[in-house]
């Protein structure tokens, strides 16, 4: 295959490059298609109606530039309709790109424009050989995962928005802190306390009724938990009932063989990132966490602006904590013995010495999922039989 130009030659035949960009909104999909070869640059509005939905209608469109022999590169942002497109694009032959959001820069004069159609008309004036950064298109199963997961951290969440709004309202009141655990069970048995002795007497009888609300509300989240929590478990039993067949280890027991590596966070680490062999190396695995360092150098400037902070936050705070663990249950491992010195002390060296070893923890983490390489001086509670 040989480039010329705006043309990609396979053989005795040319394909054109053609890339489109999608601005995905709510009531329209701004669509703009420019040939490198030509160089003219067409513009679309797609919405839904009776010729069809704005979906269909992108697709169409892309099925027509393959069909025409051109090479089609999609590019869109990250945002609320997903991986779906880029899947369907992919099949009918088009190479999709998904840009993270809010992460490009337009070059302009004055005061900026922002419209829908400017950005479909900027997505289409990118080119593959700009290598512009891009959101990973996981499987559709990978996909499940991560909603697993991330249902899980909403749950909990909804429950620690409770127990601290009713926290807010006991706390402004002449009613004591209740201490302990707070569920709702504990909060019905507090309440009647209350009542019993007299002092639920001292509350309008609004607030009442909320915090007997707010307690059924707590309930509610509760079970949903437990029942969420049981059917994660009930999958990764069968998940790993499959791999066995197969006779392979799931990555999230490979990570759970090691002292201090807990089941929620090999979990989350395994569903979270999905496949970890498409990562070329080690440090672009760490990279993926926004874990890596992000200097700042210009002219006679030159300091670090910290860590990139690039993805997930979820994953970046369960490395950290995984990071704490590590020192904590694998004090003779040769990272912790590398950043003891720093860890000791207190402030801002401390911090950063424990964010640089989650770094190279999950450099060594992959080394052992994908290459099987040894952790120096890693304990390991749980082996896996060698298959």
């Amino acid at each position: 295959m040989q480039r010329k130009g705006n043309v990609i030659m396979h053989g005795s035949q040319a394909s054109h490059q053609v890339t489109v960009g999608v601005d995905m909104g709510g009531t329209l999909w701004a669509t703009a298609v420019r040939d490198w070869a030509s160089g003219r640059q067409s513009y679309f509005g797609l919405r839904d109606g009776d010729s069809g939905n704005k979906k269909d209608k992108l697709y169409a469109k892309i099925t027509e530039l393959v069909n025409a022999g051109k090479k089609v590169q999609v590019y869109y942002e990250a945002g609320r309709y997903g991986f779906t497109p880029a899947r369907i694009m992919q099949g009918i032959g088009a190479q999709v790109t998904i840009l993270p959001v809010n992460k490009l820069q337009v070059l302009v004069s004055g005061k900026k424009v922002k419209t829908d159609r400017c950005d479909a008309k900027f997505l289409a004036g990118i080119h593959p050989s700009d290598n512009p950064p891009s959101v990973h298109i996981p499987t559709l199963e990978e996909e499940g995962h991560r909603d697993g997961e991330r249902e899980l951290t909403r749950l909990n969440k909804e429950i620690k928005r409770l127990n601290n709004q009713l926290l807010a309202i006991i706390e402004r009141t002449p009613l004591p802190t209740p201490t302990g655990h707070r569920n709702s069970d504990n909060w019905r048995r507090q309440i009647l306390d209350w009542n019993r002795t007299g002092r639920l007497t001292q509350l309008p009888k609004l607030m009442i009724q909320r915090l007997q609300l707010l307690v059924d509300e707590l309930a509610f989240f509760e079970k949903h938990l437990q029942q969420w929590e049981k059917i994660m478990a009930a999958h990764l039993a069968k998940e790993r009932a499959a791999a066995e067949k197969q006779n392979h280890h799931l990555i999230v027991d490979q990570l759970l063989q090691f002292k201090g590596i807990g089941t929620v966070i090999s979990r989350h680490f395994a569903w979270e990132i999905g496949d970890w062999q498409r990562f070329p190396n080690g440090k672009k695995f760490a990279a993926y966490f926004g874990l890596t360092p992000c200097p700042y150098a210009s002219g006679t400037m030159n300091h670090d602006q910290g860590i990139s902070k690039a993805g997930r936050c979820s994953l970046r705070k369960t490395a950290v904590e995984m990071a704490w663990l590590w020192r904590r249950w694998q004090p003779d491992s040769y990272l912790c013995q590398k950043y003891q010195a720093k860890l000791e002390m207190k402030g801002r060296t401390r911090n950063t010495a424990i964010v640089a070893m989650a770094r190279q923890l999950l450099v060594a983490l992959w080394q052992y999922v994908v290459n099987n390489k040894e952790i120096q001086g890693a304990v390991m509670t749980r082996p896996l039989p060698i298959k």
